[in-house]
């Protein structure tokens, strides 16, 4: 297996693990669900943590292109590094939470606190802060060991 498709593959999966953790952590007591039988429920997580994971792979990608390298992760992180993963992650959670509110997918509940001066949670935009990195550094950790 080449390392490149390991690392891309590594990545996927503790993000997918890390995103599905938090995604049914957070569903239960800061959006409402009313309406949604288990199976619709069911398939609106799965559909989440999926496109969770395909956002991680996008800044894992938009990096690789900047660093000109697959493997840019298992070096220290540069100040760029830094501030591409920050903003990506705000915009692409502004993004996507305005989508779902606007077709309607969920609603927010009463305890969700939202972004100063808008209708976006603060939770999904801290969600994609802290995960994303976090995943790089797992992969990281996981990669070396094995």
């Amino acid at each position: 297996m080449s390392k490149t498709f390991r690392l891309i593959s590594l990545f996927s999966t503790v993000e997918l693990v890390l995103h599905g953790i938090w995604e049914y952590t957070a569903c239960g007591f800061l959006y409402s669900m009313e309406g949604q039988g288990f199976i619709e429920h069911q398939l609106l997580m799965i559909q989440a943590t999926i496109g969770d994971v395909f956002i991680a792979l996008g800044l894992f990608l938009m990096l690789a292109f900047v660093n000109h390298s697959f493997s840019w992760f298992l070096k220290n992180w540069e100040r760029k590094d830094y501030i591409i993963s920050t903003l990506y992650s705000a915009l692409a959670a502004f993004y996507f939470e305005a989508h779902a509110l606007q077709l309607g997918r969920w609603k927010y509940q009463d305890t969700m606190p939202l972004v100063y001066g808008t209708s976006i949670a603060l939770v999904p935009v801290i969600q994609l802060a802290l995960l994303l990195p976090l995943g790089f550094i797992i992969t990281k950790k996981i990669y070396q060991i094995t």
